[in-house]
């Protein structure tokens, strides 16, 4: 019998086009070597087969695995606190969990105003989550998108963002969020701020120097030309010097000369890296650009331990105070004690106290001066207990929309808004964000992210329908996009809004970002980016100058392409990072996999942090130098260059993102049935020059958590599934790929079919092995033309058993004319001749 299927899909999962000869690449990614035993040494690698230490390595794993899913399947679904993640609905019965909106304050930075129904973040974390809202350059664009995950597991060697930066907060004492500032055209002098500093210059005695002094740029605030902004104080680099009760900053021939003493108004907020404004009185800032990062460690350093003293200072009941004669006597005057955010009360509001909400635009010009004591102090009595709280991976959509404002500061207003939903399809809410954001700006109060929560959440999330797994793979195989949605309305000011819910979506498909966009940009280079999602390697993506959303569409695109099957990638993505996160990937090994998108370009000279590069602006793919091993060669490079000519040739025929997206889906999946020895192939030739082109790169997945992620969801879902003869999918693979099967082995085959498909859960699990996309039914329909007749009749009974069912029914209505002539044939046949069920 000839099975031969797809001839395309034959010669590229066959790997029959593909020359074993592989093209050095001067790029190539190399795999870090293994320290190998003398029995390992002698045992030889053959021609076509897998190295005896990867053959081990997946027994054990799959041993292991077996033995947790063993246990998941004994507690509900759980394994060692850890939650499977292959059931395909989603637990949330909301549509949306919270609301949050930050603002952007010149003096301040970025500081979250309103989390809503209850805090999500405080401390630290509300720092790092402003930064997030407020991406890089927010100043330079009109509006912008961003994504961000909240929750998330924190990965293997990877530091707790939180923790990082609540101790981060605790030593700066630094309430305020860094947010990037442009100083890049700020180059001249303001010589009015000198006259402003030289009362200064006296010092009111002789102390000696604390510390060694530095070199930095100085810059001044000026509110009388919005246009400059922050003005350079002196083209070249002034004297910074630190004494016991203030820091002097001076140039050398005397011309300039101003200090940073206590006072009760002393406090500064780091603009962005290596840029730090400081507040010297009510009215004075300055902006101070450093050198090097060790520079501005040491200067936050002994700015920080001026303003606890302070703060001690007040805790005793003193009322000390080294302020320069000009300081006003309401500047002198004892501190009061203050809840240092003047929106505290926006963020721990809820509905039932709309009233009492605080304005977030009041009091803007007010000084913040947390503390993560007064911050813990602050407590919402209608926030739900700790074990009720929302503890689920959240994936975040955020809207920056920058409105210029005469009146404001630097002619501008910055504000963002994001929703956070347990659902990865949050393109959704882009038009409701929009709308809100303008009623925001026109009547900035919480009744507008209440209306807004409530409006969305009033969607009865039942009555959408929650897929497996399963079913997931096979609606998305059926070409009709109307069943790949459900389409609803929720009414939002007054107007209905329509509403289409995809329902097909894994957990690690965010959004409807496109791979066909990341092929276009980078070229057949794409694999260096898709080999290294893969084998878990750092990648980083710049783009300088680019929009936060075209970055977070590259890096989640590349996400996308391996998931499924492999799943995890979520949690090591951050598709929005920026400089001021650099502690959290300092001294992370390569293994930890993270995929960040950037638009800094300092992180491109920084090649311990990545091991690809990914320029958006050039369209270039590096590799980090220190991975290049010129004696070990990627031998897959051709095999990748096949694949790429058949993805280039579906662009260019103009199919869709989802037939793209499926090719690199079932590439992964082809990688990873022959690391499992689970592949078919035409004959032994192809078998051989599969596994010698890709045996590198099977053996590096081997080594990532998502091959024992895959190997646990692999065993756990034979544990559950309803066919319970596991070689089904092995026997459609013979059946699609094999050129040529002995009859006896064809017939043994159906006859299992009919044995473990009986039920409508049997029916629906044996189709998704059958997508459209690999011909549907036609592998197993072939069977109608065989020249025996058990073949045939068996073959036909098992159709008849498929169109018994609503989705069997679907697969046979899609057979080509030729096959459904010849099932209605076999069927008349069988009823006309009742004997020929002896053959089933």
């Amino acid at each position: 019998m000839s099975n031969s299927g797809n001839n395309s899909k034959d010669s590229k999962e066959g790997g029959s086009g593909r020359s074993s000869s592989p093209s050095p690449s001067q790029n190539s990614l190399a795999v870090p070597q293994q320290h190998t035993t003398g029995a390992q040494q002698t045992q030889p690698l053959l021609q076509g087969q897998l190295s005896l230490s990867i053959l081990n390595k997946v027994q054990t794993a799959t041993q292991a695995a077996a033995v947790a899913a063993a246990d998941a399947t004994q507690n509900g679904g759980v394994s060692n606190g850890t939650i499977v993640s292959n059931s395909g609905g989603f637990k949330s019965k909301k549509l949306v969990e919270f609301i949050l909106l930050a603002e952007f304050d010149i003096l301040q930075g970025s500081k979250v105003n309103i989390q809503y129904p209850y805090p999500i973040a405080t401390g630290g974390m509300e720092l790092m989550l402003s930064e997030w809202m407020l991406p890089d350059g927010a100043h330079k664009r009109n509006d912008d998108w961003t994504v961000f995950f909240l929750n998330r597991p924190v990965p293997e060697n990877i530091k707790s963002p939180e923790k990082s930066k609540s101790s981060s907060s605790k030593s700066s004492q630094s309430p305020q969020s860094p947010s990037k500032i442009d100083t890049n055209n700020n180059n001249n002098n303001n010589n009015n701020n000198n006259n402003n500093n030289k009362s200064a210059t006296a010092a009111p005695k002789v102390e000696k120097q604390i510390s060694s002094p530095l070199m930095a740029y100085i810059y001044s605030f000026s509110e009388t030309d919005e246009e400059k902004g922050w003005v350079m104080l002196d083209q070249e680099k002034l004297l910074v010097e630190f004494y016991q009760n203030y820091i002097s900053i001076g140039s050398s021939n005397g011309s300039f000369s101003t200090k940073i003493q206590k006072h009760a108004d002393l406090e500064f907020t780091q603009l962005e890296p290596l840029f730090d404004c400081v507040l010297t009185d009510s009215s004075t800032a300055l902006g101070i650009r450093f050198i090097e990062a060790a520079d501005e460690k040491l200067f936050l350093e002994h700015l920080t331990r001026l303003i606890s003293e302070i703060q001690d200072d007040q805790a005793k009941g003193k009322t000390k105070s080294e302020s320069s004669p000009e300081i006003t006597t309401d500047n002198t005057s004892p501190q009061q004690p203050v809840n240092s955010n003047p929106n505290e009360t926006t963020t721990t509001t809820t509905a039932t106290e709309p009233s009492t909400t605080t304005n977030p635009t009041e009091n803007k010009d007010s000084s913040s001066k947390d503390t993560p004591a007064s911050n813990e102090s602050t407590t919402n009595p209608n926030e739900p207990p700790e074990d009720q709280k929302c503890k689920d991976f959240l994936y975040c959509l955020n809207y920056m929309n920058n409105q210029k404002d005469d009146t404001a500061k630097r002619g501008a207003v910055v504000k963002s808004m994001a929703i956070c939903s347990t659902h990865p399809f949050i393109n959704i809410f882009k038009p409701f964000i929009v709308l809100a954001m303008q009623k925001y700006y026109s009547n900035p109060s919480i009744d507008v992210i209440i209306e807004l929560y409530n409006s969305l959440n009033s969607l009865d999330m039942s009555t959408v329908p929650q897929l497996n797994d399963i079913q997931k793979h096979i609606l998305r195989a059926s070409p009709d996009r109307n069943k790949h949605i459900y389409a609803t309305t929720i009414t939002y000011l007054g107007n209905k809004m329509p509403l289409y819910i995809p329902i097909t979506y894994f957990p690690d498909e965010v959004g409807d970002y496109k791979v066909i966009g990341l092929v276009q940009k980078f070229g057949n280079d794409v694999m260096k980016i898709f080999n290294g999602v893969l084998s878990q390697k750092r990648i980083i993506f710049l783009g300088y100058g680019c929009s936060a959303d075209e970055i977070c569409n590259y890096v989640l695109a590349a996400c996308s392409m391996v998931c499924p099957p492999l799943k995890g990638t979520r949690e090591r993505c951050f598709p929005n990072f920026n400089l001021h996160h650099h502690s959290l990937i300092e001294g992370l090994p390569s293994s930890t996999g993270v995929i960040l998108g950037v638009a800094n370009p300092m992180f491109e000279e920084r090649t311990e942090w990545w091991d690809i590069l990914c320029n958006i602006s050039t369209g270039k793919v590096t590799i980090n130098p220190n991975l290049i091993n010129p004696e070990q060669q990627d031998k897959f490079t051709q095999y990748d260059n096949d694949f790429m000519a058949e993805v280039n040739y579906n662009i260019s025929a103009h199919y869709g993102e989802d037939k793209i997206k499926s090719l690199f889906q079932e590439y992964t999946q082809h990688i990873v049935d022959m690391t499992l020895d689970e592949e078919e192939f035409l004959d032994d030739q192809s078998r051989q020059l599969a596994i010698d082109a890709n045996h590198q790169r099977i053996e590096a997945w081997t080594k990532t958590k998502s091959f024992s992620t895959y190997l646990f969801d692999k065993e756990y879902t034979k544990r559950t599934s309803a066919i319970r003869d596991h070689t089904t999918l092995a026997s459609i693979r013979k059946l699609r790929k094999k050129k040529h099967i002995p009859e006896k082995e064809v017939l043994k085959i159906y006859h299992s079919f009919l044995n473990s498909i009986k039920t409508e859960e049997q029916v629906t699990e044996f189709l998704s092995y059958l997508p459209k996309s690999h011909g549907g039914l036609f592998p197993v329909a072939v069977g109608l033309f065989h020249k025996s007749d058990e073949v045939r009749y068996a073959t036909c009974e098992l159709l008849r058993r498929l169109d018994k069912f609503q989705s069997g029914n679907a697969f046979i209505s899609g057979l080509n004319p030729f096959l459904k002539a010849s099932y209605e044939r076999n069927l008349r046949v069988q009823e006309l001749s009742p004997q020929n069920q002896k053959f089933l």
